[in-house]
């Protein structure tokens, strides 16, 4: 682990007034708007754009009318469009009288739901995504091998939006954190570009979001740490104190013990075949015997199966096997999964590593967050 965790209750925090701000193209809300606010929702996961929903009161209750819309023709202050679908969004969330506000999210609306209950004040629900769900065009199946996630970025920015191949077209502006290394191989498994990006930046708790410069309107993607923030930290969660309810679950039902991967090499005119088993990818990890042995004794329930993998298409064996290892590994760090609850903390974001403790040695280990969920109620 890259640095040790933080414990939550041994933090200098109040965590008693959750607070919010919101930038509505460009431009700050005031009181008047951040009162009606009910409550805000920012979702984030590795494999998916970023979401947000705003719950406002839309009752002006001195003038008997709809604040948000209609239009009110008396009114001085006139919010009607203010948040039309299209308008760009900032969202920031901390706690009162906390000097480190977090922006969460740089966003665009993409939806109103107006809500009139049978009781109480109407309502008006604001959804969207980030900015960057624009970028979504063609999926792509690709690899690369012995590289940084920051040159990957870069090298996806530089290239140009073509079928059949990866590439944004837009310059990326990289912030690598010092401590940030290569590895062995990085695969994109039939993934838009722009969302394999997000993930392989959350690894690393780094920000990803389009840039504009408003002289010349030339777009750029930053990609790195925070702006506002060094790395995102390490959080030590531990049951009855930070961690309110846990709930894991070890399931062997789609667990395999071997991959193989079967395509064909048009260029020698023969088959291709590679077989990876749990045994490869343990020694590849590097884990100790003792991991084995552990690892192993769970494995027995599901040492016969064996999992055909024929789509995406390889050209050769190297492909065939950086693909078999991706699979299985992806299917094995789902052998234990779990959902559970904390405090609200705007760094814990998906693809931060988490230390979970206070439930024996089988669950007092470190895990990678695959989406997160945080409320602001007013």
């Amino acid at each position: 682990m890259a640095s040790a965790a933080i414990p939550i209750y041994g933090q200098q925090e109040t965590f008693y007034v959750p607070t919010v701000q919101l930038l509505v193209r460009g431009r700050p809300l005031g009181a008047e708007v951040i009162n009606d606010i009910l409550q805000v929702t920012y979702k984030d996961s590795v494999n998916e754009i970023d979401t947000f929903q705003i719950e406002i009161n839309n009752w002006d209750a001195d003038r008997r009318n709809f604040k948000f819309a209609p239009p009110i023709k008396d009114s001085t202050d006139d919010f009607t469009g203010l948040f039309d679908p299209g308008a760009n969004i900032e969202l920031w969330m901390g706690y009162q009288n906390q000097k480190n506000m977090r922006r969460m999210m740089v966003g665009e609306i993409t939806s109103l739901e107006p809500n009139f209950p049978e009781s109480g004040a109407p309502t008006l629900r604001i959804s969207g995504l980030n900015q960057i769900h624009q970028l979504r065009g063609e999926q792509h199946t690709y690899s690369w091998t012995k590289k940084k996630d920051t040159d990957i970025a870069i090298e996806l920015g530089d290239k140009a939006v073509k079928s059949g191949q990866p590439g944004l077209g837009i310059p990326v502006t990289p912030n690598p954190a010092s401590t940030e290394s290569g590895e062995e191989f990085v695969f994109m498994n039939n993934q838009y570009d722009i969302v394999f990006l997000l993930e392989r930046a959350r690894r690393h708790g780094y920000e990803v979001y389009l840039d504009q410069d408003e002289s010349t309107g030339n777009k750029t993607i930053y990609f790195g740490l925070s702006q506002s923030k060094g790395n995102s930290p390490v959080y030590q969660l531990e049951w009855g104190r930070s961690l309110l309810n846990f709930k894991p679950t070890l399931s062997t039902a789609k667990q395999v013990n071997q991959v193989t991967v079967r395509g064909w090499d048009r260029t020698a005119n023969k088959k291709i075949e590679v077989n990876y088993t749990l045994q490869d990818l343990w020694k590849d990890q590097g884990k100790s015997q003792a991991e084995i042995k552990r690892l192993g004794q769970i494995a027995k329930a599901y040492a016969n199966r064996t999992d055909v993998v024929t789509r995406p298409p390889v050209r050769n064996t190297a492909e065939a096997k950086q693909l078999a290892r991706a699979t299985l590994e992806d299917q094995s760090k789902r052998l234990i999964e779990a959902t559970g609850s904390t405090i609200g903390l705007p760094d814990l974001r998906a693809g931060c590593n988490v230390e979970i403790i206070g439930f024996g040695i089988r669950t007092n280990k470190s895990g990678q967050l695959q989406g997160t969920s945080s409320d602001f109620d007013g």
